[in-house]
């Protein structure tokens, strides 16, 4: 780890060749703050590579995967290359506010090891949003892992906590041998910043938004199917085998895993409905009947993720 980095930023990229310069551009413009950017190619088919490469800029590091493994997979390459104090997770079609981080190391408490700040959305007309959260969906002040998990839920009011870009210290990942999951392609971000927490990490919410998540024509969110539920029903038990929870976080888990089931029974019901097994769909219907109230929900809310 080096001294004269005070942030390395993490870009996992996948065929990224026509928006990942802003990300580039963006990670360099940081004020005030040294930096170096890790570009981990995920072995894409296009133009990634060379378009990186042409950035002449030594603060650029390009790393390359040798199989496809996912977002997940990418990260852990850029972390353990890592040689900041801290590390910045910046997906590759995303930017920051060029004081983004000068700002959250200036407001960082000297005993924190992950810090969290809001965002806003840039809309294909160049429009900023105003920030995601507000102070009651996300409060200022330490985040408990018990708040992260009861605000992570599908098909709900609750924004999900889940969406945040976290500033990391290299030094707690790397001692307490925190990883991304490879196997996670779906919520990620979650059980990466969940595992810093069930490690002991000290989080601190602060009062800015510098992350700038780039809404792109043509983009949607992953379409929600009964095996993205079950994937994370899956990822959820590994997690409590792997930490032991505080009672907090058991109970937050608990309501976590009825909303998940809850998710799963609705979206099975909708294949059954769908494909006309209708004895099926009424059998689920009276053993699930809270699955079935989500067929109220908005189409939009109903057929996407968070």
């Amino acid at each position: 780890m080096s001294n004269s980095i005070d942030v390395s930023i993490v870009i996992a990229a996948w065929n990224a060749q026509d928006f990942i310069l802003t990300a580039i551009n963006s990670a360099l413009a940081q004020k005030g703050v040294s930096v170096e950017v890790l570009v981990v190619d995920d072995a894409s088919t296009d133009s990634t590579c060379t378009v990186v490469e042409s950035v002449k800029d030594s603060r650029v590091k390009l790393l390359r995967s040798e199989k496809n493994g996912g977002p997940g997979a990418a990260r852990n390459i850029g972390f353990a290359a890592a040689q900041g104090k801290w590390i910045a997770v910046l997906d590759s079609d995303d930017a920051m506010h060029e004081s983004r981080l000068k700002n959250m190391l200036r407001a960082s408490p000297v005993t924190a090891d992950v810090l969290i700040d809001n965002f806003c959305e840039l809309n294909s007309d160049g429009v900023i949003s105003k920030p995601f959260y507000s102070s009651s969906n996300l409060p200022l002040g330490d985040l408990s892992l018990s708040f992260l998990i009861k605000t992570n839920l599908v098909f709900s009011k609750v924004k999900s906590t889940g969406y945040v870009k976290p500033l990391f210290k290299n030094e707690f990942v790397k001692e307490k041998s925190v990883q991304y999951w490879p196997e996670v392609r779906i919520g990620e971000d979650y059980y990466f910043l969940a595992s810093c927490l069930a490690s002991g990490a000290n989080a601190h919410v602060l009062d800015q938004a510098g992350y700038i998540y780039t809404i792109r024509d043509g983009s949607i969110s992953s379409k929600m199917e009964v095996a993205h539920i079950s994937k994370l029903l899956c990822f959820d038990k590994k997690f409590t085998q792997e930490y032991q929870l505080t009672e907090s976080a058991l109970s937050a888990q608990q309501a976590r895993y009825k909303n998940l089931n809850r998710a799963y029974y609705y979206l099975l019901l909708v294949e059954q409905i769908k494909t006309r097994q209708f004895f099926p769909a009424l059998l689920n219907i009276l053993k699930n009947p809270s699955s079935a109230l989500l067929l109220s929900l908005p189409i939009k809310k109903r057929l996407f993720f968070w």
